[in-house]
């Protein structure tokens, strides 16, 4: 995905990670796994974006479908999701455990992070009917 950068779309991406940022730390804060919770749907909405996209795009275009623009696909995946599913906040808290002698727990908390990741992401696939290209 390649957008124009403009005033509006960089604002607009500003806006998405102040929103996903503050979705991020509410979820860190009031729910156990949190940032797991935050990490996943990032990516399960990623996933479901990437699918509905390419599916819309493969239909005929001369059905009345809403096809999202790019710059409005930048403004959620980019900034949202972007700010909403960042993983230093994982690499961090996977580095201070590490460092306190928590191995077992940091590898721990890392591979959960990256296999929820995965599959959330080819859910969201999967959900939003890429199946129907294949």
């Amino acid at each position: 995905m390649t957008t124009t950068v403009s005033l509006a779309v960089v604002l607009g991406i500003a806006l998405g990670g102040a929103f996903g940022a503050a979705m991020r730390l509410l979820l860190d804060r009031y729910l156990r796994g949190g940032v797991l919770i935050a990490n996943t749907l990032g990516c399960f909405v990623l996933g479901f974006l990437f699918g509905e996209f390419s599916v819309l795009q493969a239909e005929d275009a001369t059905m009345d479908l809403w096809i999202p623009s790019e710059p409005v696909l930048a403004v959620v995946a980019i900034g949202l999701v972007g700010a909403l599913s960042t993983f230093s906040t994982v690499s961090l808290r996977v580095a201070q455990l590490w460092m306190d002698g928590r191995r077992g727990r940091a590898l721990f908390t890392w591979t959960s992070h990256v296999l929820c990741g995965i599959t959330a992401g080819v859910l969201g696939v999967a959900v939003s009917g890429m199946q129907a290209l294949g």
